[in-house]
Formats: C-alpha cells, structure tokens, sequence
C-alpha cells in the first residue's frame, strides 16, 4: 500500500527534520501508519498476545547471532492470531538497536493504541504487526516517501544518472553479496556535483532475486518521483532505500564508486603481424570494466 499524494505533500513539508539536517534525532519517529484490519480492547486475548509479541521480537533481535537487527515472530491462534517483524538498520549497534526497539514498542501502542495492525518507522529500526499473516508475503506494505525539496546545481538528468549507478551498484551488492541483505555505497563525483551517499536494505529472509527485485522496483520509483532532488528515501517493511549530498549513515561507506566513463574512446586496435593469407574478418568486442572498491 502507497500513501495518496496528498500525504507525501505533507512529509515533504518534514524536510528539515528528516532529511535536509544530518542531525536530526534517531529517537524521532519518521512516520506510523494504523491499520484497518479492527481493534482489540484493553486486557484481552489479543492484547496478552501483542504483549509477549513485542517482547520477543525484541529480545530475539537483538540476542540473535546469526540475524542480528531482525526477528519475525507469530503468537497465539485464530482470532487472536498476530504476527509481528522488526528490523533495525544493518550499521547500528546492539545498543542502539535495542533501545529503537524499546522505543517502538511503546511508541506503536501510544500512537495507534488498540489498533490490530500498525507499522512505525525510525531512522535505526522499524516495527510492523498485524492479525493478518503478511510474514507469507515478500510484499513490500506500508510504504513511505520522503524527499529534500532542494535540486542540486546543474543536469538534474545527469545527476539522475548518477544515483541510479549508485543505487543500482549498491543493491546489487546487498542483494547478491551480503547475507544481511545491507549495503552502503559512496559516489565520488566531480566539482560540478556533491559527494552522494546511498543505503539499501531488505529483510534478511529474503531471497537473493526477491531483494534485487524489491530494492530495484523502489529505485525505479525513486527516480521517477524524486529527479534531480538533493535526498531522497522511500520507507518499506520488506525493503527501503535512502540517498543523500551528506553522510548519513554510522561506519564507513561499504563501496567507494566512481562514476563510469561516458563517451570514452575506442580502444587503439592490437598490433599483429601480417600473414599472407588471412582468415574472415572477426568480429571485435569491447569490454568495459568499471571498478569499486570495497571496505570490509
């Protein structure tokens, strides 16, 4: 589920707070969203059973060794069934992450008190519940766009261009070659554009296609809302996205990428002997490598 234009208007007019200062609090919720799916009353089944779900998706993700930062969990039977997941960012620490968690679990209950299904988004984690088993799905529910309203200086096609390579190079290496299905990526431009910083992430369940395909259709959409902006991120349960002209994230950047090379010169053609009777002509093929340098 999308939120309508005329919400995006609103969070657009959050752009200080979220994404055009670097200081902006981790602690802040970013948005929340309360379900439709019914309510429950106060000391029911349900409550009891939302009670020991937060405390053990709280507890398995930040004890877990394997899937540090993530849990899924369901408790209970129909109808008093719920099914939980929480996510912190792949950089934060565990101290960081537990006390997001801590933070969301109190913050869901006030700000959609008796709600069946609520989702809450910080900078270091999110928290999503629901009666309803979205933990079957890879769908990527309850998304949230936010955006600097600043362009940058000169080409916004160009400079489009260039965060595509950068996300794009950056979801790849999450999806295919780290087991947290997380990644940051640091894009060196020239005097004519600022230093840009991207983050990808899905949950770590997912499959290697799954993750590509999600990261890759929040870009497509990045780019097709958000051209040219100085920042931008979209928020989603099973996957989310963020660039920005500034550092944002806690360790250093996992890829250091420059720019491809455009409209570079054919290669000078190999120097070979003459022969007296030569083949076909073959066919030439030019390969062109672009490097990155990875920080472990």
């Amino acid at each position: 589920m999308k939120f309508p234009d005329l919400n995006l208007a609103l969070l657009s007019a959050l752009l200080l707070i979220f994404l055009g200062s670097p200081a902006a609090d981790a602690a802040d919720v970013l948005y929340q969203i309360c379900g439709t799916t019914g309510n429950y009353t106060a000391n029911s089944t349900y409550d009891l059973n939302l009670q020991t779900l937060l405390t053990n998706l709280t507890t398995s993700a930040t004890n877990s060794s394997s899937n540090f930062g993530f849990a899924k969990s369901t408790v209970g039977s129909v109808p008093n069934q719920i099914f939980g997941l929480v996510l912190c960012r792949g950089d934060v620490n565990s101290s960081n992450c537990s006390s997001c968690l801590s933070q969301a679990t109190q913050d869901i209950q006030n700000l959609c008190p008796y709600y069946k299904e609520a989702t809450i988004y910080y900078d270091f984690c999110l928290l999503r519940f629901s009666n309803q088993n979205f933990l079957s799905s890879t769908d990527n529910t309850n998304q949230v766009y936010m955006w600097n309203t600043q362009n940058v200086t000169g080409s916004k096609t160009l400079y489009s261009n260039y965060v595509r390579y950068l996300m794009n190079t950056t979801a790849d290496y999450a999806a295919f070659n780290r087991s947290k299905k997380f990644a940051t990526g640091q894009l060196n431009l020239s005097q004519a554009f600022p230093e840009t910083y991207g983050l990808v992430q899905c949950t770590p369940d997912m499959s290697t296609s799954d993750c590509a395909s999600c990261l890759n259709s929040l870009i497509d959409e990045m780019l097709k809302r958000f051209s040219g902006r100085q920042g931008a991120r979209i928020l989603g349960v099973r996957c989310n996205i963020r660039y920005e002209i500034y550092s944002f994230y806690s360790s250093v950047s996992l890829l250091s990428l420059t720019p491809p090379v455009e409209n570079a010169p054919a290669p000078a053609p190999a120097m070979t002997p003459p022969v007296m009777n030569p083949g076909p002509q073959g066919m030439e093929r030019t390969i062109y490598f672009t490097c990155a340098s990875i920080t472990s």
